[in-house]
């Protein structure tokens, strides 16, 4: 028995002296844009060395230092609240709750990332999937990969690891880190380097692989990060500039921006409420209708956690329209099922991460998580970003990694990132 207590201590002192979970925390950066069940496992991997490595107090006291754990938590928690009450069975309750415990990474993965070289190695294994994604998609697009069962995609739409949505929003976000990296470096030939796989990044997302969920973060990231660099006058002066450009190439007619922009149009100029039409965009607004319906019934706690598919299912039967269990809204998502409450609680945690982000060590940090906060707010009014796999562990992994560094303003040495916003 005191040979086997041994050894367990041996073994723990192991895993905190090497700090194997860091480099896995660093490892899941590369494994989300490329495989679901690496995440998978990587996670279960940094779970369990967490739970081995014990010093549970030092390690929650020093996350919960952190701003944005509390809103984290206490929107975990409404979740939690949300399995004694509504519609939903206990499978579907059980399974909205596996998603939002994504949630408690941001606990699990701050003290991890406060060592800067960690920061440093994750962030370059995140930009290093997304330049592998990027050279596999071109090289697809072009024809010199043809085909088949490993990639999801083909020359019409060239993606790689995930569907298009999915890929098209990680490649938009790492054009945004390239143009950042290159605003850092600009007078240097790295600096070219940076800005030449940003402008790769941006084509890929705007005339490879078509998604208006990608437009709408991409145009708010460039345009961000346009204000976030000049003055007002030369930010007036380019963002006039790219309105004639994206004007003139929205108007050519083969255009990938303009045909989906069309369809759009059409599909919305076609829907009729009650009536499915089962196109994309008419889809979207009967979700939008029915949802505020639902919401209207449960303003302030909502249906329940995993209530949207029960509540949405009784609201349309015996109707034209059909059952769903996702509205492709984050903000609708949230608040069908934990009332203003919940959505409360999520805008209070992107409310904490833009106001803290001045206080990360540097200007990259300041502004990524800007970016950030930009990214899961736009991309939330368009699908429903922390329920999807990869898109709600993208944003908790980002979150950690990039506030892990945050200083309070009485911390010696910090000094407040300043911006135009």
């Amino acid at each position: 028995m005191i040979k086997i207590r041994k050894n367990w201590i041996q073994m723990t002192m192991v895993l905190s002296d090497n700090k194997w979970a860091g480099w896995i925390a660093v490892a899941i950066g590369f494994s989300i844009p490329i495989s679901t069940s690496l995440d998978n496992i990587l996670l279960a991997l940094l779970l369990a060395l967490w739970l081995l490595e014990g010093r549970f107090r030092e390690k929650v006291s020093s996350a919960l230092d952190n701003p944005i754990v509390i809103p984290a938590l206490m929107l975990f928690g409404i979740y939690v609240l949300g399995l004694f009450y509504g519609v939903a069975t206990w499978h579907d309750a059980l399974g909205s709750l596996k998603k939002a415990a994504n949630l408690l990474l941001i606990l699990v993965m701050i003290p991890i990332f406060k060592e800067e070289k960690l920061r440093h190695f994750a962030i370059w294994g995140f930009l290093g999937a997304v330049c592998l994604t990027m050279l596999l998609s071109y090289l697809i697009w072009v024809g010199v990969i043809e085909p088949n069962n490993f990639f999801k995609g083909d020359q019409d739409e060239p993606v790689v690891f995930k569907l298009r949505i999915t890929h098209s929003l990680l490649m938009a976000y790492g054009a945004y880190l390239f143009l950042l990296k290159a605003r850092q470096c600009i007078s240097k030939p790295s600096g070219i380097l940076f800005g030449v796989l940003a402008l790769a990044a941006f084509y890929n997302v705007f005339f490879m692989v078509a998604s208006k969920t990608s437009y709408i973060v991409a145009l708010a990231l460039g345009v961000y990060f346009i204000v976030s660099h000049w003055s007002w006058r030369s930010t007036g002066i380019a963002v006039l500039f790219l309105m004639i450009l994206f004007g003139t190439i929205y108007k050519l007619p083969s255009s990938t921006p303009h045909q989906r922009v069309l369809l759009m149009y059409n599909e919305a100029k076609q829907w009729q409420p009650g009536q499915s039409d089962h196109s994309s965009t008419g889809d979207r607004l009967e979700f939008l209708t029915n949802s505020l319906r639902l919401i209207r019934e449960n303003p302030i706690w909502g249906a329940g956690t995993g209530g949207f598919k029960g509540a949405y299912a009784a609201l349309v039967k015996d109707t034209k329209m059909d059952p769903s269990d996702n509205p492709h809204n984050e903000y609708l998502m949230v608040t069908v099922q934990t009332g203003v409450m919940g959505l409360g609680l999520m805008l209070w945690l992107f409310i904490v991460q833009w106001r803290m982000a001045p206080l990360l060590p540097d200007s990259f940090d300041f502004l990524a998580a800007r970016g950030l906060v930009i990214l899961i707010v736009s991309a939330s009014l368009v699908t429903s970003t922390l329920i999807d796999h990869t898109e709600g562990l993208f944003y908790v992994w980002m979150s950690a990694l990039l506030f892990a560094g945050w200083k309070s303003a009485g911390d010696q040495g910090a000094r407040p990132c300043r911006s135009p916003l």
